[in-house]
């Protein structure tokens, strides 16, 4: 099957490119249809990282940088767990993690809901690239393509329920996938010290 060839790919490479190009299309479009179909701070405030990071600025940089980080690697950990859990012993679920967090994202640039806002809200164009953002993305992609062999349960057809039995044999993490995970980890650490070093200059 076409998933199989290229989202469960024996190349990490492969997976991550293939699970990219979906991203980029779906980032993409949400992007465009929030900016201009969604009223300006739809979702400001009212987000879980606006409730648990909070709305002000912190008094440095390495507090600002540590409560992105903090929140960050919070999502690549969620993104690990929803990996356990794989659908109809096939289908990855940690796949579809990534996925909303960047149509989240898309929303929060086309609508400028981030708690700290930007002057004006983005419009689609490659100037995002200069943001912390979009690394921050390519990071969780990273971390699912990584773990993307590591589910222990399987969903049953009707998605209500666990089978009793855990996925057995699950293999151990290959090099390129600890390399994987490592990049990840070094992109939401590096990303987020751009952003804070945005934020604090606004």
């Amino acid at each position: 099957m076409m998933e199989n060839k290229f989202l469960f790919n024996d190349s990490i490479i492969v997976r991550f490119i293939s699970l990219f190009v979906i991203a980029a299309i779906l980032f993409t479009a949400v992007w465009y249809l929030s900016y201009y179909f969604l009223p300006e701070g739809i979702l400001q405030g009212k987000t879980g990282s606006a409730i648990i990071v909070g709305s002000e600025v912190a008094p440095t940089m390495l507090e600002e940088w540590g409560k992105i980080v903090m929140w960050n690697l919070g999502a690549l950990f969620l993104i690990v767990l929803v990996n356990l859990i794989r659908y109809l012993d096939r289908f990855p679920l940690g796949y579809i993690t990534p996925l909303g967090l960047i149509a989240l994202y898309a929303i929060f640039l086309g609508t400028n809901s981030f708690s700290i806002p930007m002057p004006e809200r983005m419009a689609p164009t490659l100037a995002v690239l200069l943001r912390g953002g979009p690394y921050e993305m390519i990071a969780f992609i990273l971390v699912a393509v990584a773990t993307y062999n590591q589910s222990r349960f399987a969903l049953t057809e009707d998605m209500h329920s666990l089978k009793d039995i855990r996925i057995s044999p699950v293999p151990r993490l290959s090099l390129e996938q600890w390399v994987g995970i490592g990049l990840a980890i070094a992109l939401i650490l590096l990303a987020g010290w751009h952003e804070a070093t945005m934020i604090m200059a606004l």
